[in-house]
C-alpha cells in the first residue's frame, strides 16, 4: 500500500508494570519467546521503520535490531508519553502504535488501522472490539504532536480524551476480538499460554505410505517390492498459492499447518479457520478469519535452503533467533541411548520402502510423535503441526531427524523452543553456527551407542 512508506510504527514497552512485580514486560517469555518480539513481528511487516519505545534496559532492547527511543521525561507518565516521544523522532506523516503485551495482533489488524485512516481522512483510528475502544491500538497523524505536548504539559493522561478532540475514527475489530488479549500478570500469562484448545475445521485425508510394484532382480526373479507414494500438495491460503510440497501425504493437514508456523505466516492458531485437503486437485485450501490476506510481501523474501526436495525459509527467519530464547536443559547419555533403542521400532515405510527421512518428538526416552515423509523439512512441518495443534510446548523435548542439521532444521526446531536437536546424519557448518546462536544442543551421528555432540558438550552428563 502506498501510505506504507510514510509510516512509522512504534511499540511501547515503558511502562513500570507494577502487576508483574516491576518486571520488564516486553521482555518476558510467552511461549519461549520475548512478548515485545510479537509486536515486532507484526509491526516490521505493515511499516517502513520501527521504533522500540522503553524506559529500562535499553541494551536488551537493541538486540532485537531497530532503534529504542526513551520518553523525555523519567516519570514514567504512560503511553501517551511513549507516542509523543515517536512523534517527534520521525519524519513520516503517520505513526502506528501497540503495546508489547499482546501477541496475538498481526499485520493484517495493523494494516487496516492504516487503511482506515486514510479511507476516512481521519487524524486518528483506534481499535473496536464491538463493545468497548482499545486506545492503544492506534494510527495517527504526526502533525497532532504539538497538541498532545499541550495536552500532556496539563498533566493530563488520558488517550481517549486527547484523541477525541480530533477528528478520529474506530476501526471494527469484533470478529477478532482475542486479538486484544494483555498480559499484565503472571497469572495471566500463564492462563493465555495454557488456553490454546482451539482448532480450526480440518479435513482428514491421509493416505497410505506406499503401493506396491513388480519388480525383475539380478537373478531374472520377479518379486513385489514397496515404493514410498509421492504427491504434489499445492497449498493456499485465502485463494493465493502459496508453495507446492513433495509428500508422502501421510499427515497432509498438519504438514499444512507446521509449514505455516515455521514460515512465520501466522503467529496464533485461531487466525486460521480452515484447512480443508482435496487430493483430485492436488491442493490444499487454508481459509483465515481475515479471508482477505495478502502474502505477496512475505514470499518476495524468501531462501531456498538445502532442504530435500526444495526447502524455503520466508521472510527474516534467520534474524528471529536473536528474538527466540531456547531453555536451559541437561541430557544423560543413558536416555540418548534409550531413545535411540525406542526409535528402532519406529521406521516403518524406511524398512518396507526406504527413500523416506523420518523426524521424532521426543521426551526422554518417550517417543511421543513420529512421522516419515519424502522430505525432511516436511516431516519437520509435520511434528511442528502436531504441536501447534494440541499446544505443546518444547521446553522438555527432544528432537530428532534422519536427515542433515542444516541452518532450516535448527531454525524450524528453535521455533518450536525444544532445546536438544539430534540426527543418525551429519551437520552443515551454517547448521552448527545457527545452533550455537540459538543456544541449541547439537548431537550428529546419533546411531546405537555413538553421538557427536556438535554444541553444548556442558549439558551433557556422561553417565554410561
Amino acid at each position: 500500500m502506498e501510505q506504507l512508506n510514510k509510516v512509522t510504527g512504534v511499540i511501547l514497552a515503558g511502562g513500570l508494570a507494577r502487576r508483574m512485580n516491576h518486571q520488564d514486560k516486553g521482555l518476558i517469555n510467552y511461549k519461549g519467546r520475548p512478548l515485545v518480539s510479537y509486536a515486532i513481528n507484526a509491526m516490521a511487516a505493515t511499516v517502513n521503520t520501527v521504533l522500540i519505545n522503553a524506559n529500562r534496559n535499553h541494551q536488551q532492547y537493541l538486540k532485537f535490531g531497530y532503534p529504542v527511543i526513551a520518553d523525555q521525561t523519567n516519570n514514567f507518565d504512560g503511553p501517551l508519553a511513549g507516542i509523543l516521544t515517536a512523534m517527534l523522532a520521525t519524519e513520516h506523516e503517520t505513526l502506528l502504535v501497540i503495546p508489547c503485551d499482546s501477541p496475538l495482533i498481526t499485520a493484517k489488524h495493523l494494516t487496516q488501522l492504516l487503511t482506515a485512516l486514510e479511507k476516512n481522512e481521519a487524524e486518528v483510528a483506534v481499535a473496536f472490539d464491538g463493545k468497548r475502544l482499545h486506545p492503544v491500538f492506534l494510527a495517527l497523524k504526526t502533525q497532532l504532536k504539538t497538541s498532545l505536548s499541550a495536552y500532556l504539559d496539563k498533566g493530563e493522561r488520558k488517550i481517549d480524551r486527547w484523541f477525541q478532540q480530533h477528528k478520529w475514527v474506530s476501526v471494527d475489530f469484533s470478529k477478532h476480538t482475542n486479538i486484544f488479549l494483555n498480559i499484565n500478570t503472571l497469572d495471566e500469562l500463564l492462563a493465555l499460554e495454557q488456553s490454546s484448545s482451539y482448532q480450526p475445521e480440518m479435513s482428514s485425508e491421509g493416505l497410505s505410505f506406499s503401493t506396491a510394484a513388480l519388480v525383475t532382480d539380478e537373478n531374472g526373479c520377479q518379486r513385489e517390492i514397496q515404493l514410498v507414494g509421492e504427491r504434489a500438495l499445492t497449498l493456499y491460503v485465502d485463494k493465493q498459492e502459496i508453495v507446492t510440497l513433495m509428500t508422502m501425504g501421510t499427515h497432509p493437514e498438519l504438514l499444512t499447518l507446521g509449514y505455516l508456523k515455521n514460515q512465520d505466516f501466522f503467529e496464533s492458531l485461531e487466525a486460521i479457520k480452515v484447512v480443508q485437503v482435496d487430493w483430485k486437485a492436488e491442493a490444499v485450501a487454508v481459509v483465515t478469519h481475515q479471508e482477505n490476506s495478502d502474502f505477496s510481501k512475505k514470499m518476495a523474501q524468501r531462501t531456498i535452503t538445502t532442504g530435500c526436495g526444495q526447502g524455503t525459509v520466508f521472510g527474516r527467519l534467520m534474524e528471529k533467533l536473536t528474538m527466540i530464547t531456547i531453555p536451559k536443559t541437561t541430557i544423560k547419555q543413558s536416555t540418548l541411548y534409550a531413545m535411540l533403542a525406542s526409535l528402532k521400532e519406529h521406521n516403518e515405510v524406511y524398512k518396507k520402502a526406504g527413500a523416506v527421512h523420518g523426524c521424532a518428538l521426543c521426551t526422554g526416552d518417550k517417543i511421543n510423535f513420529f512421522i516419515e515423509d519424502v522430505g525432511r523439512h516436511n516431516a519437520v512441518d509435520a511434528i511442528a503441526g502436531y504441536m501447534w495443534l494440541n499446544n505443546i510446548k518444547g521446553d522438555d523435548k527432544i528432537f530428532y531427524t534422519t536427515g542433515r542439521l542444516t541452518s532450516e532444521m535448527v531454525i524450524k526446531v528453535s521455533q518450536m523452543g525444544i532445546p536438544v536437536l539430534l540426527s543418525r546424519s551429519g551437520a552443515t557448518q551454517m547448521g552448527l553456527e545457527m545452533a550455537k546462536q540459538a543456544g541449541i544442543i547439537l548431537i550428529s551421528r546419533a546411531k546405537g551407542k555413538h553421538f557427536l555432540v556438535l554444541n553444548g558438550v556442558e549439558s551433557i552428563i556422561f553417565n554410561s
